[in-house]
């Protein structure tokens, strides 16, 4: 599928009465005429977009004998805007779509270390798990099987053990 659109001309883009009358190669900016007379550029490598006033008023062009038109570009002292002060709005944009992101990771990843306090049933006690401590150790430290303490914590993953998490541990 080819890129032109029936939106690329100058008819549909640019206001009424003006027109495009050049390019500059070397400064890659385009000159455009209004419908005044008045003579406008377009900024450093944008085809359209904002347009700056070169001068008010232009003489008719043809062949009226008259050299003293004035220059195309800006010869005032006045300070030019570069592309980048043109651009500096997409980076509030970007900070802003960071920050987003930045807070959804947070928040996703916040959400799967909520620890649920656990409850044991009658026949069993608590144990608050320690470093270092491990299926195997507690279930012996306690007298009891493993397999009976696996079975009274349902999901519990051995190789996963928490600091300060509780677990049950089946009376004997």
């Amino acid at each position: 599928m080819s890129r032109w659109s029936q939106y690329d001309t100058d008819d549909e883009r640019l206001p009424e009465g003006m027109q495009r009358i050049g390019y500059d190669a070397d400064t890659q900016t385009y000159t455009f005429r209004d419908a005044d007379g008045s003579i406008w550029e377009s900024a450093p490598g944008n085809r359209y977009g904002q347009l700056h006033r070169v001068n008010p008023t232009s003489t008719s062009y043809g062949d009226d004998g008259n050299d003293d038109t004035e220059p195309l570009h800006n010869t005032s002292n006045e300070p030019t805007t570069s592309w980048r002060h043109d651009m500096m709005p997409l980076l509030n944009w970007f900070l802003l779509v960071g920050l987003f992101l930045l807070f959804i990771f947070w928040f996703i990843s916040g959400t799967t270390k909520r620890m649920v306090p656990t409850t044991c049933r009658d026949h069993s006690n608590p144990y608050k798990i320690k470093s270092g401590d491990s299926c195997w150790d507690v279930a012996e430290e306690h007298g009891v099987p493993l397999e009976s303490l696996l079975h009274e914590n349902q999901g519990l993953d051995c190789d996963k053990l928490e600091i300060d998490s509780t677990i049950c541990i089946p009376r004997v």
